[in-house]
């Protein structure tokens, strides 16, 4: 009995240093598994990267320690690179609440989502991108499409306060120039919208939402004259109010001429009813009964 003990710590010692050893080969194995799935990964061969990362993921998954796993995004990555959206998203959702969760995570989430057509959780991430990592790599490219989609789901107000946070991408950029002329025209900033139209025709003379503002501007300052005077005028049909009627449409007709310019060139880029239908309207109120039947015709066909 009295050699019991040292038996026993002997065993103790000998288990302990199996479990050190086999601890430390699966380390070296999985070291190596992510070793073989980076270079994979780097040279294009994702099947083999992804192939790779799930043999660690197992091994995580089978611990009950997925919150350890550190590769859940860059399997998502090779998975999504391979066109597996279903099992790349599901590596995406799980690397989120695990040590695996960076900048990477919800940079591919977000463009997983925009391929899927996903909008709201598009957003959603970009979002959080924005807010957890204020010195990613790829934030300037992360808040230029925020901003787009901020334009495209209609969200005005938020696209209009998360312009400032652009910074030189909002100079510079005509899509970001369009898309902040789209929110003004939607908040009714009448005075800013005249001001970008006036930059974006000067970047780009045959910018199709600059041109519709300012056709459409002339016309119906032209329009909304016209009857106004014509108004007034069948009120008191006097010899003073038909010069005053003579005067303004000097106005009318230099305000219908100016939109006249812009539906010609807006038809000549995009012949559709739709200038046809204003173009007709502006001749038939210059009197030019020929060509006000020409345009007519093509809002017919």
């Amino acid at each position: 009995m009295k050699n019991a003990k040292p038996k026993l710590w002997k065993m103790g010692f000998i288990l302990i240093t199996i479990i050190a050893f086999i601890s430390c080969e699966t380390g070296k194995k999985l070291s190596q598994l992510n070793k073989n799935a980076d270079t994979a990964y780097r040279s294009g061969d994702m099947q083999t990267a992804l192939n790779n990362y799930e043999k660690i993921i197992t091994f995580y998954e089978n611990k009950n320690n997925v919150k350890n796993c550190p590769v859940y995004t860059k399997a998502g990555q090779a998975a999504f690179a391979l066109d597996k959206n279903d099992k790349a998203l599901n590596y995406f959702n799980k690397a989120l609440y695990t040590v695996s969760e960076n900048a990477d995570t919800y940079f591919e989430l977000a463009k997983l989502y925009r391929k899927i057509d996903n909008l709201s959780k598009e957003i959603n991430a970009l979002q959080t991108y924005v807010e957890k990592y204020p010195n990613g790599k790829d934030l300037s490219q992360v808040k230029k499409r925020l901003f787009e989609t901020y334009v495209k789901s209609e969200n005005w107000d938020k696209a209009l306060n998360f312009w400032p946070k652009l910074g030189n991408e909002s100079a510079n950029g005509n899509e970001l120039l369009t898309g902040f002329f789209q929110v003004n025209k939607a908040l009714n900033h009448t005075k800013i919208c005249d001001s970008l139209a006036k930059i974006l025709l000067a970047r780009n003379k045959n910018n199709i939402m600059a041109l519709e503002w300012k056709a459409k501007k002339y016309y119906y300052l032209a329009e909304k004259s016209y009857q106004s005077e014509i108004k007034v005028y069948e009120t008191h049909k006097t010899r003073r109010q038909y010069a005053k009627l003579l005067k303004a449409f000097d106005v009318v007709t230099a305000n219908f001429k100016y939109s006249l310019y812009y539906f010609k060139k807006l038809y000549l880029i995009k012949p559709n009813k739709e200038y046809a239908r204003y173009i007709a309207n502006i001749y038939i109120r210059l009197d030019d009964k020929k060509k006000a039947d020409y345009y007519l015709k093509k809002t017919r066909g």
